[in-house]
């Protein structure tokens, strides 16, 4: 991935987590990230995703355009688990249902 569009990238997140801070009044970057990751988990559980696949595929390619400037490669595989529980909703195997 292209550093101009990583930048264009980091902008759109950027205005993303703003809109977010107006929202919640937390001024600590850190902590705003965290809670808007976590308030995205609420959010795919309401519409009935499996957040753990969604955030796990998020790091990989996030992983994979950090390293990746050509696109050449393989993306890295990242798995998120949760002790004790199991994804309620399976994410849908490639050409089928779940």
């Amino acid at each position: 991935m292209s550093k101009a569009l990583i930048k264009q990238r980091v902008r759109s997140a950027s205005t993303a987590l703003n809109a977010f801070r107006h929202q919640v009044g937390e001024d600590d970057e850190r902590t705003l990230m965290l809670d808007l990751i976590a308030d995205l988990g609420h959010l795919a559980a309401r519409r009935r995703l499996d957040f753990l696949q969604i955030a796990a595929q998020a790091v990989s390619a996030w992983a994979y355009e950090r390293k990746s400037a050509d696109g050449a490669g393989p993306s890295p595989q990242v798995t998120i688990t949760v002790e004790g529980r199991r994804p309620k909703y399976a994410w849908p195997k490639k050409g089928g249902a779940a």
